[in-house]
């Protein structure tokens, strides 16, 4: 796979992931929906960063965490445990971790979703919505106000560190 390496194509294609989580992140604040295409643009992304980035990617134990995050998700998702969309986002995130960021992933996510869900639970939550609707964005604090909380935000936080992690090496 050498011949086909690339430093610049690699980085691109880790912007365009980050991109992607961010664009989860904000239709699910907006619609409370992770659309499909924008979890398939993710996947189909992978191959891109396997062949371009420099050395030996653990792709198939990626794949492997990816069909675990997906098996594990449809009975949560059937019993309305964790959202589909969500447990689609997250596997795909997951594909990308691949077995050295993939832990630390999961718990960023859950970290920064229980912040979210914390803020949701207390007083607080009614001075962020404020400040959000001062500032023109009137999406973001109504959901804060809602009653639903688009988890997609808190994995995001997990796809944005995956995304950091790639691009530095680790």
């Amino acid at each position: 796979m050498e011949m086909f390496e690339s430093a610049y194509a690699s980085q691109v294609s880790i912007a365009c992931f980050l991109a992607l989580v961010l664009v989860a992140a904000a239709t699910d604040v907006a619609m409370y929906r992770i659309p499909n295409i924008v979890v398939l643009m993710i996947l189909v992304l992978y191959p891109i960063y396997v062949i371009a980035a420099p050395g030996e990617q653990p792709w198939l134990a990626a794949v492997g965490i990816f069909v675990f995050t997906i098996a594990v998700g449809i009975p949560l998702a059937h019993f309305r445990i964790f959202g589909a969309g969500d447990m689609k986002l997250l596997a795909a995130i997951l594909l990308w971790a691949g077995p050295a960021l993939a832990p630390l992933a999961v718990l960023f996510s859950a970290l920064s979703g229980g912040l979210i869900a914390v803020l949701m639970l207390t007083k607080v939550r009614f001075v962020i919505a404020g400040a959000f609707t001062s500032m023109g964005k009137e999406s973001l604090g109504k959901m804060f106000l809602a009653k639903n909380m688009p988890y997609g935000v808190g994995l995001a936080f997990g796809g944005v560190f995956v995304g950091w992690g790639l691009m530095v090496g680790l």
